[in-house]
């Protein structure tokens, strides 16, 4: 899929528009999890957030210490952030940046939008220094499967097995490849996933609830190191 890249682009203005998606803590919460727990000893390096949407996991990790830059096809009307952001299409003309410039490259919610993945990967895995890292997360089809393509510009969904083997088959040794829950409550306190568990299992009705909703709408999540 591509994707014209003008004025009247407005993805982010109607996807995540502030009314229906506010702006939450949630994005410092995940860079700082993913930081402790997958990226320490890259901490201070650079990063690249790969469809950084409007910025906020960017700016997380602009906070926790990462020399970050963001990479999308288009920017909100009105940006809350100012870590700096280069536009183009990541499925047309590559990615801009130099061999093995970065140390870890993010990507959340991105690979479910792409078509071809193969030349994109084959970037990623360009742009990353040897031994960089790469973090993935998308929607996970078996969960997510009725609401997937209320996003019109959703073209690939995922299993886990797919991901990974995906990931794996484009340079990248696989280091974990793991269903995800966006609640925060259990990375601290994982003994509450059976309470999680249970919430998944309500009807849809209770996913007005953020514990309801986030127990039932698993992502995806491979963290992966580049080969020479």
């Amino acid at each position: 899929m591509s994707l014209k890249l003008d004025a009247a682009f407005k993805y982010l203005d109607v996807r995540y528009n502030e009314g229906e998606r506010p702006y939450t803590d949630y994005p410092s919460q995940l860079t700082a999890h993913l930081g402790e727990r997958y990226l320490g000893g890259h901490r201070g390096g650079r990063l690249l957030d790969l469809g950084c949407g409007r910025g906020e996991f960017l700016h997380g990790f602009a906070q926790a210490g990462f020399d970050a830059v963001g990479f999308d096809r288009s920017r909100p009307s009105a940006p809350r952030f100012q870590e700096p952001v280069v536009v183009g299409d990541y499925e047309r003309g590559g990615l801009p940046f130099a061999d093995g410039e970065f140390s870890v490259l993010f990507n959340k919610s991105v690979f479910e939008h792409v078509r071809d993945i193969s030349p994109l990967l084959s970037e990623c895995h360009r742009v990353l220094a040897p031994g960089g890292r790469l973090v993935s997360l998308v929607p996970d089809w078996t969960a997510q499967w009725r609401h997937f393509f209320d996003d019109w510009t959703h073209v690939r969904p995922f299993t886990l097995t797919g991901l990974r083997e995906c990931i794996q088959s484009h340079g990248f040794e696989v280091k974990e490849a793991v269903r995800f829950r966006q609640l925060p409550l259990l990375w601290e306190r994982p003994y509450l996933r059976p309470l999680s568990d249970a919430a998944a299992l309500l009807p849809s009705a209770f996913k007005r609830s953020k514990f309801v909703r986030f127990s039932k709408e698993w992502m995806l999540l491979v963290v992966a190191d580049r080969l020479a």
